[in-house]
């Protein structure tokens, strides 16, 4: 005797076998028409909304107001020991130098160290050891971007021979990075409302916001320009301050509707 399968219906009718299943898919099958038709009706079934992209940017320059400069001291000894010895000294000579002109507010630190032996060319004998070079790096900063030529001055009478660069930043950028956020952000909603206005649409709301992250931008002095300060007793050296260049992108997406 074959076996039997009970079935429940929506209308709680019990019915069997191959007939119940058919009435079954029947009942589920007009229970979704009716769920899909309730829920165009609520609204809550919608097309995909109109979206429109656009990016602004805003730039915004300031004044400086910190001078940041970067001094090499250079030892050279035909022993590794001598020439880390005499570096030391150097350096502290430099440093102490610094500090005296400059006075407790300029921050000196070591950006960089190496020591490395020499070599020279010397035609019929290839390569010939010269001894050994200490390069001590110290990063000068001061907020008072007019000290900028007595920073120079200064390391200079205290033995260094070179200069890197000179860069003009500001000590505190916030503001001016949240000033320069805004005003891009409001470039690129003023860039969608136009986009949508030249279609007949309006912006409807915002979806997202984008921060680009765009850096800081300083204008600095390159390290050539001021070489002939080094070798000059002349007049003290004068460096215009730079300026600095805030920049910020923003991307929006926006929902437009007629």
């Amino acid at each position: 005797m074959g076996s039997m399968r009970i079935f429940r219906t929506d209308s709680n009718q019990l019915v069997e076998g191959r007939q119940g299943s058919f009435f079954l898919v029947l009942a589920l099958a007009f229970a979704g028409l009716i769920s899909t038709q309730c829920l165009a009706e609520s609204g809550e079934v919608r097309e995909k909304p109109a979206v429109v992209q656009a990016s602004g940017q805003a730039r915004i320059v300031a004044d400086s107001d910190r001078v940041q400069i970067d001094l090499t001291v250079v030892s050279q000894a035909m022993e590794a020991s001598e020439a880390v010895a005499m570096n030391a000294q150097a350096s502290e000579a430099v440093q102490a130098k610094l500090r005296k002109s400059l006075g407790n507010g300029a921050t000196i630190q070591s950006s960089g160290y190496s020591l490395s032996p020499d070599y020279s060319y010397v035609q019929g004998k290839g390569q010939q050891f010269k001894g050994y070079s200490v390069r001590n790096r110290l990063r000068v900063s001061l907020e008072d971007p007019t000290a900028a030529g007595l920073i120079i001055d200064s390391a200079s009478q205290a033995g260094v021979t070179e200069i890197g660069q000179v860069q003009f930043t500001l000590a505190d950028d916030r503001a001016l990075r949240e000033r320069a956020l805004a005003e891009a952000t409001k470039a690129a909603l003023g860039r969608a409302t136009v986009m949508a206005s030249a279609v007949d649409l309006k912006v409807y709301r915002v979806l997202s916001i984008q921060d680009e992250q765009s850096p800081a931008v300083s204008f600095r002095q390159k390290s050539d320009v001021l070489r002939s300060s080094l070798a000059s007793e002349a007049a003290p050296t004068e460096i215009v301050p730079g300026l600095v260049e805030i920049r910020a992108e923003v991307t929006v997406e926006v929902e437009v509707r007629p």
